[in-house]
């Protein structure tokens, strides 16, 4: 006995193929885009050691101790080197933006930090708020790629800064006087030691390893 098919079942069986043809095209595109952006942007702060160490240990970028030099350093890569746009939520109300001046940026790259100022009450409703302006907001950067969002003295964004975290910030380290050494000699040498603890740069130290910048 011969099956009887209707023409609203040929055409059913038609967009079924088609939905799923377009669905294979759709993934197909998004992997290529993934693997387009992850060639383009390899980098999530644009300091390679940085970049690598993050990318061992994995989910955020907590840091501890002196950690707004460090936050100085990142933002003036991310927004110089990577070109890209960033969101500072600063509970402490101690960012200040000026400090980037000098860094690599120019007062007319300032507008691509974008800086917001809340409680600890409110840092989560701060966070929806600023994904939506930065999506859908009127601001300066819109022809950039938003790389991330900065949270000091409190939990959430993409790198925290706090008392708890696994990265540390420190200065490196300078000897001591050598064994011998006088109290007048001490005292003479130590404008140059001066000189040589303020030309010091800062490292990050965790379990995996360190970097250094400055």
């Amino acid at each position: 006995m011969a099956v009887q098919i209707n023409s609203t079942e040929v055409l059913g069986a038609r967009l079924l193929r088609e939905v799923a043809a377009e669905e294979g095209s759709l993934e197909d595109l998004l992997k290529d885009l993934r693997t387009i952006s992850n060639h383009i942007r390899p980098s999530r702060t644009g300091i390679p050691d940085l970049d690598e160490l993050w990318k061992q240990h994995g989910g955020k970028l907590s840091v501890i101790s002196r950690g707004f030099p460090l936050v100085y350093s990142m933002i003036s890569h991310m927004v110089k080197e990577l070109e890209g746009t960033v969101v500072v939520v600063d509970l402490d109300g101690r960012f200040s933006p000026s400090h980037l001046v000098g860094m690599g940026l120019w007062m007319g790259d300032l507008r691509h930090v974008h800086v917001f100022r809340c409680s600890k009450e409110r840092l989560k409703i701060t966070l929806d708020s600023v994904e939506d302006y930065m999506l859908w907001g009127e601001h300066g950067s819109k022809g950039r790629e938003w790389l991330g969002t900065i949270v000091l003295g409190g939990v959430g964004g993409d790198v925290m800064v706090g008392w708890r975290g696994w990265l540390g910030v420190e200065r490196e380290v300078v000897g001591g006087f050598g064994e011998g050494v006088s109290v007048e000699e001490a005292w003479t040498d130590r404008e140059r030691r001066k000189e040589i603890v303020d030309n010091k740069g800062w490292r990050g130290v965790c379990e995996m390893g360190e970097f250094r910048w400055g």
